[in-house]
């Protein structure tokens, strides 16, 4: 057998040097679904050779053959079939056998008078007289793997698979995506927490798991980046990157998906049995240091797959704990100020005086100046278990389960200019005075006070999210031509903060120094901080949140091959959204008559030390409760939303040749209705009323993706599409907070009869491969958004908001005038972009260096939109929107080990409109910088070694396009960890 086995691999190495075909020595490893999968094929007659050559070329995997590369094959091939059924057709009635094997087939002499060839649709794995090839793994080999799935694709797809993800050290998905051409990611707790793609935000983003559209919700330890807030945005912190079988980002849209994501679709993949070959039990450990924080963080990983020809299991865990310290510098806004002439001392000049006393232009101060310091203790539980099947008669049945538990335990602390006499406020006439003060442009850089009372904040959070989802898929042959297939989903991701509570301590009369802004933010104080005798207590707060969301899906799709150049596929689908959830909060203000509660120093980093509250013993003396009712519901919060979309859907798939230049065509339409309701309190100052209202919007989607081989190497993609994005989850809500007094009032609401987004996209790739040594690509893309929601504040009678009228002051009649702040359908935007990308195997350099590879890619984009400033309308970069981004990787794998170490930039982006006269806030652009390292110490034992953020990298938010007042700079520290991974 060995002999044999050794004949077969010299055979196929002879081969690969006379037509160019890869050796048997170095055979991919494709899964069972791979090996199924209908391709497009364009053979032309040729020697056996060429012809298995053409074949290998078109399907993406090995064809080898130990038979006579000089055998005439007559018979052409043109249409779309599996890899298999292509060879029994090319090859009938010659003196052949084809044998699958794995990563691909092996065509043999066929003994005497033997029957034509014929295979399975689903291939039995290697027989053994097939040797023990030696398969290629790693991170270079699962970077060709990607290259054969975006060449394969129909349209313009990027992918990262499982050896990337789990090769890297990411502890998310969301990190790995980072360095995917056109991805971007935000950073929370030092990791990444959401995708932006091509200029357009997490909004625009759809993200699935496992074919089905899902919704995952944490939230953030900083106000500043949103706490827990109702956003159709993934949270990608929920899940272990390690658990991932691959990841697929589709660029262009196709009438035959879901509708959503006008910006494009990260579609990701757990484990499954049939994704290898044999049976696979892995256990892996690592230990990673805290970055800023002490400790040590452990990551368990664990995997049991079992298969036969038939049937496959597959469980698998993930459990990490970490603690990650975020500290630095904080201002809550930047306000227009006004000091009361008695405020301000003699030190000040007399033009900055007039400034500051209301004459001449406004200047703006900071809020709060702040030294900050947040601590995380979170836990992540992710369980994946999956089952397939796949009979003799061609009947494929997968289902996938996910359970995905994140809890995170944070202390926040903070020392700011926020007593009663503080500075917060746009109007400065209390006991503060401000002896010097540095004014440069509009903005006060640095002030020297005293008479400031000054606060401290001691916040404890727990919040947790538990995601569930299954997943039921199935496909079944009806006759030759004709395919069925079934999918079935539910996910549900339950979000729950029920520990939001601060503790506040007072200094009355201290004197204080700051510089808010610029390169190196800094206070002073003028008391010892520290001291108990100093502080008094001041106040204390108590706020739960919750929010649940639920997918449900199920799809129909019937795919009919007309002829071997034209394929028809017809469907239907449905989809249900729902969204519930509220925000409760009490705010209890005390005096000197409460006794100061147990107090401590600031326990974790910080610029200085401090004196805090202890929260418990807090809210045990002054027996404030921390359990909070319906009652506590903060206004216009506690809402649901439903959403009930049905869809049918056509494609066609024509191959074509245009001048010998084999190409693909596929033409889609769309039609697409949801039926949009939400119910939610109406509150003003007296007992809350419910208040619904539902809407429908219907359309029709086009899409159009071909491409076109203009040599044998490259190909040229073309799209068009025509996509629809829901709004906002918070912007569809019914629910309203009404202020009404005998002269009018405010209504705050949201609206759900908007408009959804629509979208007209175009694109334009050209790809150039360079056989497995990787591949340089060049894309431009457009997309016009026919409009934009923003939010408004419109004066219109109160009977014009469809509200009850028992919100109206008493004696005031519907028809005063009321003003209404909520979203509506503005004008447009378009964005233009291009992007390129380039990975490319060094082997062609002198030994040792021919280990090394490069992994790059750029993208620039360009949008823009008008944002209402009063009565002034600006026109600003789109929210998320980084006009520059990109990724460098350097590799080098030898036998045995392999590293890299790989850079991602991302360029500066607004993440907000701006308060008080401010254009805009905006997180300014960074680069981070990972390494990763593996070694194998024997068969099936790998050592890693890897760190995270060798840069320590600040996030740094400002506010105000022109003056850029900083609003936080923090940092989360450099990881290093290292790690074994085990699998027999």
């Amino acid at each position: 057998m060995y002999s044999q086995a050794r004949g077969v691999l010299a055979a196929s190495r002879l081969l690969a040097a006379i037509v160019g075909l890869p050796a048997l020595a170095a055979p991919v490893s494709a899964s069972a679904e791979e090996l199924r999968a209908v391709r497009t094929f364009a053979v032309h007659a040729g020697n056996l050779g060429d012809v298995l050559a053409q074949v290998s070329r078109q399907s993406g995997m090995q064809v080898l053959t130990s038979a006579a590369p000089t055998i005439r094959v007559e018979r052409t091939l043109s249409g779309r079939y599996r890899t298999a059924e292509a060879l029994a057709i090319l090859l009938r009635g010659l003196p052949l056998a084809v044998r699958a094997m794995p990563g691909g087939y092996l065509v043999t002499p066929a003994p005497a008078a033997p029957p034509p060839p014929a295979l399975p649709p689903a291939p039995s794995p290697a027989p053994e007289a097939v040797g023990e090839p030696i398969l290629v793994t790693g991170y270079r080999e699962s970077l060709r793997q990607a290259v054969k799935v975006k060449r394969k694709a129909t349209g313009i797809v990027e992918v990262t698979r499982a050896e990337d993800v789990a090769a890297f050290p990411d502890p998310n998905a969301a990190d790995a995506l980072q360095r995917l051409p056109g991805i971007a990611i935000s950073r929370d707790s030092g990791e990444g927490r959401q995708v932006s793609l091509r200029g357009l935000g997490p909004l625009f983003t759809r993200t699935t798991l496992n074919g089905m559209e899902a919704l995952a919700t944490t939230a953030s330890g900083m106000d500043n980046r949103g706490s827990a807030s109702r956003q159709r945005r993934f949270d990608y912190s929920v899940f272990d990157a390690a658990l991932f079988s691959g990841i697929e980002v589709r660029k262009t849209w196709s009438a035959q998906y879901d509708a959503g994501g006008v910006g494009g679709t990260v579609a990701l993949h757990t484990l499954r049995p049939f994704d290898r070959q044999e049976d696979v039990t892995l256990t892996a450990v690592r230990a990673a240091s805290a970055g800023n924080a002490e400790g040590i963080a452990p990551r368990i990983t664990a995997e049991l797959s079992r298969r036969n020809d038939s049937w496959g299991v597959l469980v698998a865990a993930s459990w990490s704990r970490n603690r990650v310290t975020e500290y630095g510098y904080r201002n809550w806004d930047w306000v227009p100020v006004t000091f009361a002439e008695a405020n301000i001392g003699p030190g000040v000049g007399t033009a900055d005086r007039a400034r500051l006393t209301g004459q001449g232009d406004p200047v703006f101060m900071s809020r709060g100046q702040s030294y900050s310091s947040w601590a995380n203790r979170f836990t992540r539980l992710n369980l994946v278990g999956a089952i397939q099947h796949e009979s003799e008669d061609g009947l494929h049945l997968t289902l996938d389960l996910v359970h995905a538990r994140l809890s995170n335990d944070r202390q926040e602390y903070s020392l700011a200019a926020a007593g009663t006499n503080g500075l917060t406020t746009g109007t400065i006439d209390g006991t503060q005075m401000l002896r010097t003060v540095r004014i440069v442009g509009d903005t006060i850089v640095a002030g020297d006070l005293g008479g400031i009372d000054m606060r401290s904040e001691s916040k404890v959070t727990q919040d947790r999210t538990a995601f569930t989802q299954a997943v039921l898929a199935a496909e079944r042959p009806l006759g030759e031509t004709t395919r069925l297939n079934l999918r079935l989903g539910y996910a549900r991701s339950d979000f729950s903060e029920p520990v939001f509570d601060k503790a506040f301590l007072e200094s009355t009369g201290q004197d204080f120094a700051f510089v808010a802004t610029g390169a190196h933010p800094a206070n002073r104080y003028g008391f010892d901080t520290t001291d108990p005798a100093q502080w008094s207590f001041m106040r204390a707060d108590a706020r739960e949140d919750a929010i649940l969301n639920e997918n449900v899906a199920a799809r129909l799709e019937l795919t009919q091959r007309l002829s071997p150049s034209l394929e028809l596929l017809a469907g239907t689908s449905y989809r249900f959204f729902g969204n519930d959830g509220y925000e409760r909060r009490v705010t209890q203000d005390y005096g000197t008559d409460v006794l100061l509660p147990a107090t401590h120093p600031v326990d974790i980093l910080s610029r200085a030390p401090y004196l805090v509250a202890d929260v418990d013993a807090a809210f045990a003396a002054t027996g404030q409760s921390r359990d909070l009712t319906a009652a506590d519901n903060l206004p216009g919060m506690a809402y649901r939303v439903r959403e009930n979309s049905y869809a049918a859907f056509a494609v066609a798939r024509l191959d074509f040749a245009l001048v010998a230049m084999p190409g693909e065509a596929e033409l889609g339409l769309q039609y697409l209705r949801t039926d949009t309701s939400s119910t939610g309190e109406v509150r003003g100052n007296d007992t809350p009323l419910g208040r619904g209202q539902s809407s429908r919007h219907s359309a029709w989607l086009p899409s159009l993706r071909a491409w076109l081989d203009l040599r044998r190497d490259v190909r040229l993609r073309f799209a068009f599409s025509r996509d629809v994005n829901q709004p906002d989850v918070a912007d569809l809500r019914a629910a309203a907070a009404v202020n009404s007094t005998p002269f009018g009032g405010t209504v705050e609401t949201g609206d759900p009869a908007l408009r959804p987004f629509t979208a007209t996209a175009l694109d334009l790739a050209l790809e150039g491969y360079m056989g497995r040594d990787g591949y340089a690509s060049l894309g431009l893309f457009y997309k016009r958004m026919d409009s934009f929601i923003t939010s408004a504040t419109t004066l219109m009678p109160y009977a014009e908001t469809g509200l009850p009228a028992a919100f109206l002051y008493p004696g005031v009649p519907a028809d005063t005038l009321y003003n209404v702040v909520r979203p509506l359908n503005g004008s447009g935007a378009s964005i233009v972009g291009v992007e390129a990308a380039l990975q490319r195997d060094l082997h062609f350099l002198p030994a040792p260096f021919d280990g090394l590879g490069v992994q790059a890619n750029g993208t620039f984009v360009s949008g823009r939109s008008e944002v209402i400033y009063g009565q002034r309308a600006i026109s600003l970069p789109l929210i998320d929107l980084s006009r520059w981004s990109g990724n460098a990787t350097l590799y080098y794998t030898a036998r045995q080990w392999d590293a890299r170490i790989a850079l991602a930039y991302r360029g500066t982006y607004r993440d907000g409109l701006g308060n008080n006269g401010n254009i805009g806030s905006w997180i300014k652009g960074s680069a981070t910088l990972d390494f990763a390292g593996h070694a194998m110490l024997r068969p099936g034992l790998q050592a890693s070694v890897e760190a995270r953020n060798l840069t320590d990298t600040p996030i740094e938010q400002y506010t105000d396009r022109s003056a850029r007042r900083l609003l936080a700079r923090t940092r989360s520290g450099r990881t290093f960890a290292v790690g074994l991974r085990y699998a027999y």
